[in-house]
């Protein structure tokens, strides 16, 4: 059961590659795989100690978190691997 508490949240349309059951990333330049638009659902969530950035795809058929020391850098792993932006967080 988790107590992570949400902090914010955003919602972007993603290119990506690949699948959940043998790995998936998004597409950042030149690809070879097959790939697709994905609207994911971003969270930020204090976990007590750290926040997590979790994302999730409708239908849950892509999904993932990472653990940051700040809520600033939880946000800046989305910009870089997501390009989710700063004005595209809302507050929870």
């Amino acid at each position: 059961m988790s107590t992570a508490e949400p902090i914010a949240s955003a919602q972007k349309k993603v290119l990506v590659a690949g699948n959940q059951q043998s790995g998936w990333w998004p597409v950042t330049g030149e690809q070879t795989e097959p790939v697709r638009v994905m609207l994911l659902n971003f969270e930020i969530q204090f976990d007590g100690s750290g926040y997590l950035l979790c994302y999730s795809s409708e239908g849950a058929l892509l999904y993932g978190d990472s653990w940051h020391v700040s809520e600033n850098e939880a946000r800046q792993a989305a910009l870089e691997e997501f390009g989710v932006q700063p004005n595209e967080w809302r507050h929870a």
